[in-house]
């Protein structure tokens, strides 16, 4: 009689293996990106800064304002006075 004696875990066997399997593969992704999820974000939000898009902005801003500034100032004159005459 207490060679039928199995102890408890060993005797039990899931009724869907697949099923188990399937629920921990969800359960791991699920906290994987949950990780990932708020960097990835950040990233693609701001894709424009990463790629260069930004800097090329800011320089044809800053040459837009330099060309600006130099047809403003064509018109004035320096003069500068000379003290050896």
């Amino acid at each position: 009689m207490l060679n039928n004696i199995k102890s408890f875990g060993f005797n039990v066997i899931p009724e869907n293996r697949q099923r188990t399997a399937e629920a921990t593969v969800n359960t791991v992704e699920s906290a994987i990106s949950g990780l990932w999820e708020p960097i990835l974000g950040y990233l693609k939000e701001n894709e424009n800064v990463f790629s260069g898009e930004v800097l090329s902005e800011i320089d044809r801003i800053n040459n837009q304002t330099m060309r600006l500034g130099m047809t403003l100032n064509a018109d004035n004159q320096k003069t500068t006075i000379n003290y050896e005459s």
